[in-house]
């Protein structure tokens, strides 16, 4: 029998691949090392300390030159990094980059090694397999409940249909064209929206109600776009917006945005814009949206905005100081505006939509209106779901209007006037009636009792 007396494992710190130098705008923000020799080595062993994300790439070459073979890996600021990656072909270089954003600590290694182990770099405290928590494309995690259910969110469209036909739906589409050559039109299952040609031309369209916001739920925009290229004098958005006054003067919300010829984002409150160009996400920080049809999305809560292109992160809002907008209940909407004579372009949207990650209904409440009381009460501010009412007793013909207001009996969601006398119970489901403005309970003679029950 024979066997092994003494085995030396001879790993080497590959110096062409390791740094600790910031990265900044001298080396336009990216370490790119130099190729070394895999010959003889089974594992690359890369590590890395940095105080803002990055992207790593691992590149192989059989000669050198061509890097054919990348293993991309994102680094989260301040966060344990450290990959072994089989050696394959004959030359292994590390490039590390932020998008535009300089580093204070940097500390990258990669060292080669002629024997690997095939498990993890290390275990659990009780030296088993460490198992992850499921995280998505996002960097979002999964989470359980204190008894080990995995919690799941449910989608539930709030606002957005389909474009079916050639007429759009008023039911469920505010849209409005003026200046020269400036229109909207459906058909071919999408909305295009034309720009004018002259000055101040404007195209809008926004979703006649507003996505509801309740706390401890995500919320996310998905839209289809297609674009021509930019043009000078005209601006081209798309997203999610609140007018404070009235839509379509949108004060509030987020939006992607062709902006003449450049691509950016914005956020807004109060009327007053957040303009990024240089970006943090995983798109680099400039992208070009192309003249081909992409999905747009954007996730929201009251602390941060996430815009994402073709499921990959294009950019983060961080709302930590100060709220990002006035209102997280917003409409989807779109919209193409001349800041001067300009080109004619389009923007061509296949769907426009908003979702909870969530259940589409909350925990009930109800308001008891007792005969003789007054006439006009506000139940709701804001958007919410009707779910029913009861009308327990009325006299001289009362008048009961629930309404979509918190000033007035319109726009009218239910009307009814009673009889002279009326003494037995009557039960009304409205079937989750939605509201964007507020609910009102109006009487006409403050005669009549009834219970509310909403949400």
């Amino acid at each position: 029998m024979s066997y092994f007396n003494r085995i030396r494992q001879d790993v080497v710190a590959d110096a062409n691949n390791s740094s600790t130098t910031d990265l900044a705008v001298g080396n336009l923000y990216t370490f790119t090392g130099t190729g070394t020799s895999t010959l003889g080595v089974v594992g690359i062993q890369v590590s890395l300390f940095a105080d803002k994300n990055c992207k790593v790439t691992i590149q192989q070459s059989p000669e050198n030159t061509n890097w054919d073979l990348i293993d991309t890996y994102y680094y989260t600021a301040n966060g344990n990094f450290g990959v072994t990656v089989q050696a394959i072909s004959s030359y292994v270089r590390v490039v590390v980059t932020t998008n535009n954003e300089t580093t204070t600590k940097f500390r990258l290694q990669t060292a080669l090694c002629p024997i690997v182990e095939a498990v993890p770099r290390s275990l659990d405290v009780n030296q088993n397999f460490k198992v992850g928590t499921a995280t998505d494309l996002y960097g979002w995690q999964a989470e359980n409940t204190p008894f080990g259910e995995m919690r799941t969110a449910e989608p539930s469209r709030l606002v957005g249909t389909a474009f079916e036909g050639t007429g759009i739906d008023a039911q469920f589409w505010t849209t409005a064209a003026a200046g020269t050559a400036a229109a909207i039109a459906q058909g071919g299952a999408q909305l295009l929206l034309t720009s004018g040609t002259s000055n101040a031309a404007t195209v809008t369209a926004f979703t006649v109600r507003r996505a509801r916001y309740i706390g401890g739920s995500g919320m996310r925009f998905r839209a289809v776009v297609q674009a021509e290229a930019g043009t000078a004098n005209n601006t081209r958005r798309w997203g999610i917006g609140w007018g404070s006054v009235a839509m379509p003067a949108v004060t509030d919300g987020a939006w992607f945005m062709l902006s003449g010829t450049t691509f950016q984002i914005q956020t807004m409150k109060g009327g007053v814009p957040a303009t990024v160009t240089a970006f943090n996400g995983n798109l680099g920080a400039t992208y070009d949206p192309g003249t081909g049809a992409k999905t747009y999305e954007i996730y929201w809560t009251n602390t941060k905005v996430y815009f994402v292109i073709g499921d990959t992160i294009l950019h983060v809002v961080s709302a930590a100081s100060a709220t990002w907008s006035n209102t997280m209940s917003p409409h989807a909407f779109a919209d193409s505006v001349n800041s001067d004579v300009a080109a004619l372009v389009t923007l061509a949207i296949r769907t426009m939509t908003i979702y909870r990650l969530g259940k589409i209904i909350t925990q009930a409440q109800y308001y008891y209106f007792a005969a003789g009381t007054t006439a006009g009460v506000n139940l709701k501010l804001g958007p919410g779901s009707l779910h029913g009412m009861i009308i327990n007793s009325v006299v001289n013909n009362s008048v009961i209007t629930l309404s979509d207001s918190t000033a007035a009996t319109t726009p009218t969601i239910f009307a009814h006037t009673a009889g002279a006398t009326s003494t037995g119970v009557v039960s009304i489901d409205f079937q989750d009636v939605p509201f964007s403005n507020g609910l009102r309970l109006t009487v006409a003679t403050q005669n009549a009792s009834v219970t509310v029950i909403y949400e």
